[in-house]
């Protein structure tokens, strides 16, 4: 998630066409036909979705570009229902296809996928590799024969854990009367209730409600947390307790599927084959990004032996719900089969260090009430791709552009001009006007970056109060700090010690330009 998304228009991975179906000449003369997927994210939105990566790669690669494959991220806007929507328009061909998950079905009226969640069964990738590839991945995408959407395949997605915001949640007493994001679907619901929290259904809002007292816990994947760059939201992980997996369903419109000549179908069925198989190749190392998140305050707790059994006894009766549903029973029991030969609970390893006190924000000091001894001017620099894999960062929050960041009378303004790529370069977004405005104080060679919303808003008119969710709504910035040095007209950041990650100062010298 970057800083400034609400200040723009949703990025799209591709050109989006206006129609689906719509076809065009490739470079030697060919005819290409445009596939148009959506996803409710990106591609790959926690560095480890690599089944939905593989499909995509390949249907170009497969059908050597005369598929034509468009991606249009971040569907539905981050909503809790924009995961459900997009199954719904998959279904109803308002786009070709997608990688939509087990959980979002149910929302979209298609029964019969729900015992993938079934809670604390499926608890480690082994088990996870071996449910997408066994009879009941046939199972489960015979669910969808006598609906709009064609299951293509099942790829292995990462295992959702217990992310709380004071404290973690271990037994069921940490659970009772928790205010828990859970994420359209039925079974999360009725899950958190039985340890006795409550259910919010929540998208991106969630951070929001975190960050003004109104939320307890959420659940998450660790690779994607990280992805998030505000490690504090909820930072105090169960590292023991898996809760579900998440699982893709590699999905195409059946009118649109059946349009297609034959030799084009079987591009996409083997696209998806490869795509299932990548997934199940694939190594899910959570043990790195845990430690990284530990470097940024995050930690990870261990519930007891008898904490996990009283957990399974709680949600026991969610199972037995399932297992008494004519839909859901039959599939449970193949995946309870499958947990039977896979039972261990999956969980990084990470230090003495990580497990101990809850997780704290970075602690700035007192911000000084004089203005920063930063000379005043404008100060640009221009950040590739090769800047960025130079310093082992990811480009996923948009950190390539041309960013000025302009100082006078002890205040700070940071613009960004796209690079190469409008949409990726600048924090993800189409726009040029200020992204972050505030007071910079300090003494010496330290500043303190001091954030104003109020400001921001008159610049720019967006709203408050403050969100990381709402379109439109001002971005909720955390205050931060760095030393810098200026020699002649080079300006240089380091020991940056913020909650904010993967910011743009530090990777090279910004040069002074007025």
């Amino acid at each position: 998630m970057n800083r400034w998304s609400t200040l723009g228009v949703l990025a799209l991975a591709a050109t989006l066409t206006s129609c689906t179906g719509a076809k065009g000449v490739d470079k030697a003369g060919g005819e290409t036909t445009v596939i148009t997927l959506a996803t409710i994210d990106v591609v790959n939105n926690n560095g480890q979705s690599f089944g939905p990566q593989a499909f995509v790669d390949r249907l170009g690669q497969l059908s050597g570009g005369r598929l034509k494959v468009e991606v249009r991220t971040d569907y539905g806007g981050g909503a809790p229902e924009a995961e459900s929507n997009l199954v719904k328009a998959i279904g109803d061909g308002q786009v070709d296809g997608g990688w939509p998950s087990t959980r979002a079905f149910n929302g979209a009226g298609i029964k019969g996928l729900a015992a993938v969640e079934a809670p604390l069964t499926i608890t480690n990738y082994a088990a996870e590799k071996q449910l997408v590839a066994a009879p009941v991945a046939d199972a489960l995408l015979k669910r969808l024969e006598s609906t709009g959407i064609v299951g293509l395949g099942l790829a292995v997605g990462p295992l959702r854990r217990p992310f709380a915001v004071k404290a973690p949640l271990l037994g069921p007493s940490d659970w009772s009367h928790a205010r828990f994001r859970t994420y359209n679907s039925p079974v999360q619901r009725a899950t958190v209730r039985s340890l006795g929290g409550t259910p919010l259904n929540l998208g991106l809002g969630w951070v929001d409600e975190a960050r003004l007292g109104r939320l307890d816990g959420v659940e998450l994947d660790i690779a994607q947390y990280v992805k998030i760059n505000m490690p504090h939201s909820a930072g105090n992980v169960t590292a023991n307790v898996v809760l579900w997996p998440k699982v893709f369903v590699l999905s195409m419109n059946r009118e649109r599927l059946e349009s297609l000549t034959a030799q084009q179908r079987k591009w996409i069925d083997q696209a998806a084959k490869d795509a299932t198989k990548a997934s199940i190749d694939a190594t899910y190392d959570e043990t790195s990004i845990a430690a990284a998140l530990c470097g940024q305050g995050v930690r990870f707790a261990g519930a007891q032996p008898d904490q996990i059994a009283a957990l399974r006894a709680k949600v026991r009766p969610v199972i037995d719900r399932l297992a008494a549903d004519p839909d859901d029973g039959p599939i449970l029991k193949q995946v309870q089969a499958v947990a039977a030969a896979n039972p261990a609970i999956e969980a990084p390893t990470v230090s003495a260090a990580c497990q101990n006190s809850p997780a704290a924000g970075t602690e700035l000091g007192p911000i000084p009430a004089t203005a920063s001894e930063l000379p005043a001017g404008v100060y640009r620099v221009e950040i590739k791709l090769a800047d960025l894999a130079a310093a082992g960062a990811s480009n996923d929050d948009g950190l390539t552009g041309i960013w000025t960041l302009r100082v006078r009378g002890g205040q700070y303004e940071v613009t960004c001009r796209a690079l190469d790529d409008p949409g990726v370069d600048c924090g993800n977004d189409v726009y040029d006007g200020p992204v972050e405005v505030g007071d910079l104080r300090g003494t010496g060679h330290t500043a303190f970056f001091v954030y104003r919303a109020d400001r921001l808003s008159q610049l720019t008119g967006c709203q408050l109060p403050v969100s990381q969710s709402l379109a439109g709504h001002c971005f909720a910035v955390q205050n931060y700090r760095m030393d810098w040095k200026l020699e002649g007209d080079q300006l240089t950041f380091f020991n940056y010690p913020s909650d904010w990650t993967d910011v743009q100062y530090p990777f090279k010298p910004w040069l002074k330009i007025g």
